[in-house]
């Protein structure tokens, strides 16, 4: 068999990877040289078997080829010839495919390349206008051929090189050289030239696009495939030779299309919507990506079916939904559904759904729907009614108060007077005491209620808490008694704030008493402590009348009984109690929440059902005689930026809650941090023990599941003792290490805590 020059093998390879179909034959004896995989492919025929063949007439061997004129081509001009090669196998039909021919001298050898079509023409030919302008490309080798030689400086272009820049066949301005001069300045690093300075001249194959000026200052783009020819001895590129096309209108309409579906993808995802449609005869099921998320389907899932979408209803939402489906099927466009979805993460979401119709010949062949999850909205609503009716209830009850002292004033002022005519009445001024005391335990009643009200008179002035809180120590430990371990953690440096002193002290002492009596009679532990926080706009976002900024807070924390999850949302209203009814009037939170919201401030409750209570109390920082802070006020815990980590660092985030995991983890990830996730401590001890690269672990204090962090973090120095360890608890940090004994070394995040708060302690602790 002939030896194959190495620039027809090059070649080959070149057209091999555009998908192209060559084969190259010797002059005269016809013999086959060279084929491109495709080709055989296409044929199923092994291509060694087609390699070292003669080539004959037609009809005379198993190989064989004529000549065939086309009548037309596509822009109406003269005919085209083209050799037509046929493949005629011992058993099946004969197969054949039409080439162009173009001739080529190699290795002083007269060469046929018969260049067939790319076997992705079918694909681009659904693009407009593709297919002939890929024709036309073919007639002289398919794409536009070029070649250029590293040791002469010469450039060799087909003509369709000069067309497609704008240039006459053989200008002598365009070379390969000037050819890179024209590419894009942003795209210089995709020339092949640079590719070969930059990859230690190691570059074989080569394929690219690229923006290409043309010579009427235009920039087209285009689509380059290339080869390197190297010298045996030492290597060095000696000649490259390429495939250039055209590909503008591809590209064009590729970035509309791209354009399109990220503004689709944007729009759906913005408003948490996805869409699906229903094949009636084939039963086939397409969901959006949206879909998928919203119903917390994997689209590892196959095939998708409604079934899946079902599987997370209520059977009573499955039935309407099935109902709503059948109606559809018949012809009805079914406006809105609701219902809600319990994802098996334990998530819930509010869907609304669309039904509507597709129709062809008025018979419905499919149906496309809309869902939108509404939980965001369903839960504004929730806050607004609850808005609304805390508003009703407090122009109530601060009407009756109102209306109540008045009446109180009457009573209280004529026994006074009745009073002092029967003084010498012993038994009759035992009477009129008795109902005097009464009074005022009424009227103190109705402070409270104009308290809830947020109708109570302030005097507010500038307090330092951190001098004020040790002043009320002496009260609070007889209030809660000896049974109580009670802790004042006051902080230094504390912002100042704007507050009536005598209501603040109530507040306090209210919060105490009420913590008291949830640790009793096994009594407990009692923390209040102080520390500055700001709060930023994410967070307040998530919480009804709360403005960004600076705050003193102060936290309540006692290891008591807890409350119970569905009366958290309940214990800010007036006479609402879980208490006995002789234990009190329930309005003592309602009091306080009154109070601070006067105040311009933020009241938060975190428990945990048999572990404890933090109840936190927000006021905001004093500001300037011009409502303003000076522009050079220094907060007084202000610290200089962590530097990031050496290296990708990977945090462990252990947490029961699914909603706070998540948000944890995609916080920190938003700092380029690789997260794993476990939702108790055994699954993160198991993470521990399969990850070694695991630089700090990020979990809650209390946890379900039989371990709590501190018994994991424990176990898990063992494992690592040089792994660094952050916790974060609902409780305040002085709390959580009373109650929990943890070591000042570890440090904690406080719930619920900002994206600022998280990770400037993250990264913190990847630092140190």
């Amino acid at each position: 068999m002939t030896e194959t020059p190495a620039s027809v093998v090059e070649l080959a390879k070149i057209l091999q990877i555009a998908s192209v179909e060559l084969m190259a034959v010797t002059l005269p004896d016809a013999g086959i040289i060279e084929v491109t995989p495709c080709l055989a492919e296409r044929w199923r025929i092994p291509r060694e078997e087609m390699l070292g063949q003669t080539l004959a007439k037609f009809g005379m061997g198993k190989l064989s080829a004529r000549y065939v004129t086309d009548e037309t081509n596509d822009a109406g001009q003269n005919a085209a010839t083209r050799i037509e090669v046929t493949y005629s196998p011992s058993m099946g039909a004969p197969k054949l495919a039409r080439f162009t021919a173009q001739m080529m001298k190699a290795d002083g050898k007269e060469v046929m390349l018969l260049v067939g079509q790319s076997s992705r023409a079918a694909f681009i030919a659904e693009t407009h206008d593709v297919e002939r302008r890929l024709q036309l490309a073919l007639r002289s080798g398919g794409y536009a051929l070029w070649d250029f030689d590293y040791r002469t400086g010469v450039s060799n272009l087909s003509p369709e090189v000069y067309e497609m820049l704008g240039f006459s066949p053989g200008d002598p301005d365009l070379n390969y050289r000037s050819w890179n001069e024209r590419v894009h300045q942003d795209d210089a690093k995709k020339t092949i030239d640079h590719s070969l300075t930059t990859s230690g001249n190691h570059v074989d194959q080569w394929q690219t696009k690229y923006r290409v000026r043309t010579r009427d200052e235009k920039y087209i783009w285009v689509e380059v495939i290339a080869g390197v020819l190297r010298d045996a001895m030492d290597g060095k590129p000696t000649k490259v030779i390429g495939l250039a096309r055209n590909i503008t209108e591809q590209m064009n309409a590729f970035e509309r299309l791209r354009f399109s579906e990220r503004n689709l993808r944007r729009s759906q995802a913005a408003a948490r919507l996805g869409s699906w449609v229903y094949q009636i005869d084939s039963g086939i099921v397409k969901l959006s990506d949206e879909m998928l998320e919203i119903f917390g389907i994997s689209d590892s899932v196959l095939p998708p079916s409604l079934s899946l979408i079902e599987s997370v209803m209520s059977p009573a939402d499955q039935e309407r939904w099935k109902e709503a489906f059948e109606l559809a099927k018949l012809g009805r466009n079914m406006p809105s559904l609701e219902f809600m979805l319990a994802l098996p993460n334990g998530v819930e979401r509010h869907i609304e759904a669309t039904i509507e119709t597709e129709r062809e010949e008025n018979e419905v062949v499919s149906l496309f729907g809309i869902c939108q999850d509404i939980s965001d909205r369903k839960a504004l609503e929730r806050k607004y009614l609850q808005a609304q009716k805390m508003e009703a209830v407090g122009q109530l009850t601060g009407g009756i108060a109102h209306d109540f002292n008045n009446l109180l004033m009457v009573v209280m002022g004529n026994l006074q007077l009745v009073e002092q005519l029967v003084h010498s009445d012993e038994r009759a001024a035992r009477r009129i005491k008795a109902a005097f005391d009464a009074a005022e335990r009424g009227s103190e009643l109705t402070k409270r209620l104009l308290a809830f009200s947020r109708l109570q008179t302030l005097q507010s002035t500038s307090v330092d808490l951190s001098l004020q809180l040790p002043k009320m120590e002496p009260m609070l430990r007889q209030a809660v008694g000896e049974a109580i371990e009670f802790t004042l953690a006051p902080s230094t440096g504390t912002w100042p704030i704007n507050v009536d002193v005598s209501q603040f002290e109530t507040a306090i002492l209210n919060l105490c008493i009420n913590a008291r009596d949830a640790m009793m009679p096994r009594g407990g532990r009692l923390v209040v402590e102080l520390s500055n926080v700001a709060l930023d706009d994410d967070y307040c976002s998530r919480h009804d009348e709360v403005l960004p900024g600076d705050y003193a807070m102060i936290a309540v924390t006692d290891t008591g009984s807890g409350i119970p999850k569905e009366h958290l949302e309940k214990v800010f209203q007036p006479f609402f109690t879980t208490k006995g009814p002789e234990a009190g009037s329930g309005l003592g939170l309602s009091m306080i929440y009154g109070f601070v919201k006067q105040s311009g401030g933020h009241i938060k409750i975190y428990s945990e059902l048999g572990h404890g209570t933090s109840v936190k109390i927000y006021l905001p920082r004093a500001r300037s005689e011009g409502g303003q802070v000076p522009f050079f006020e220094l907060k007084p815990s202000a610290k200089p930026a962590d530097p990031p980590p050496p290296h990708r660092s990977v945090v462990l985030v252990v947490e029961d809650n699914d909603a706070v995991r998540d948000v944890a983890a995609t916080m920190i990830a938003d700092l380029g941090v690789e997260t794993l996730t476990a939702s108790n401590g055994s699954e993160a001890l198991h993470i521990l023990a399969t990850r070694k690269d695991i630089d700090l672990v990020l979990s809650d204090v209390i946890m379900a599941g039989g371990m709590n962090g501190p018994e994991l973090a424990a176990r898990a120095l063992k494992l690592r003792p040089e792994l660094k360890l952050l916790f974060m608890s609902g409780y305040a940090p002085g709390s959580v290490r009373q109650m929990q004994n943890l070591p000042d070394a570890i440090d904690l995040v406080n719930k619920p805590f900002t994206r600022n708060d998280l990770t400037s302690k993250v990264m913190r602790a990847l630092a140190a």
